[in-house]
């Protein structure tokens, strides 16, 4: 009888390669994470722009993609964003969705390592998150000072992508640290699949159509010590992203 897998053994299956390998990329320890002033919100909303025309027809004739909640998006300052990772565009597809908010992305360092495709995703407000002490310092008191200013970091917990994954994986908890120190809620989204209806069947014969949800924001409860309140939220968030997933999913991990 064949040994039941783990949830890990399970997540370890999903190794995204997506054929290219980036280059080595070291960080000097003045580097700039966090770009600011005007020229860099006007050329980051061009960028944006550019990119949502370009997936207009992708998303609407390919993926099937769909914003549920927009409603919620009235939340969205001085927030966290957290949201499943699931397939390669999904960072430029949340961005794109949400282009009149102010919003850094936060990634491995050596997705840098992707020529101009890394610049292209720099100018979007891509953030590093530094592998060397000293950056990883600032890194860590500048990511708070960011979102009392009324700025938005995007989070994927999950850290890995795993195309179209079935489930919602386990959380990294730096997102959570960044929110209590700065942030004044967590925004919850929520990638879905759902199988192909209509003209979709046709255009969408191998991958499930996408749908984007925003859920209603997350309020952080202090407890008596930092490590119990980022634990209590992030076994929080994952239940309900969790639980949004199972339910509204046509595709999911039946336990």
């Amino acid at each position: 009888m064949e040994k039941e897998k783990t949830q890990k053994e399970i997540d370890s299956e999903y190794v995204y390669d997506n054929g290219f390998k980036p280059k080595e990329v070291i960080l000097k320890d003045d580097y700039k994470l966090y770009k600011k002033g005007f020229f860099f919100w006007f050329f980051q909303i061009t960028m944006i722009l550019i990119t949502k025309f370009v997936l207009f027809f992708p998303k609407k004739l390919s993926w099937g993609y769909k914003v549920v909640g927009k409603k919620n998006k009235k939340y969205i300052k001085s927030s966290i964003l957290v949201c499943n990772h699931t397939f390669p565009l999904d960072a430029f597809s949340i961005l794109t969705a949400l282009w009149t908010k102010r919003i850094y992305t936060l990634t491995l360092q050596s997705n840098l390592g992707f020529g101009i495709v890394s610049k292209y995703f720099r100018i979007g407000g891509a953030v590093p998150i530094p592998t060397g002490f000293k950056l990883y310092k600032r890194f860590v008191n500048e990511s708070p000072e960011v979102l009392r200013k009324g700025k938005n970091i995007l989070v994927f917990p999950e850290a890995m992508l795993m195309p179209y994954c079935d489930h919602i994986r386990e959380f990294k908890s730096g997102a959570f640290h960044f929110a209590i120190d700065g942030a004044d809620n967590i925004i919850i989204m929520v990638h879905t699949f759902h199988k192909p209806k209509g003209l979709y069947k046709l255009l969408r014969r191998k991958k499930p159509c996408i749908h984007l949800n925003i859920l209603e924001p997350y309020k952080i409860e202090k407890l008596s010590t930092k490590k119990e309140t980022i634990e209590k939220a992030q076994s929080d968030i994952q239940k309900i992203m969790s639980d949004y997933f199972n339910e509204h999913s046509d595709y999911f991990l039946k336990r």
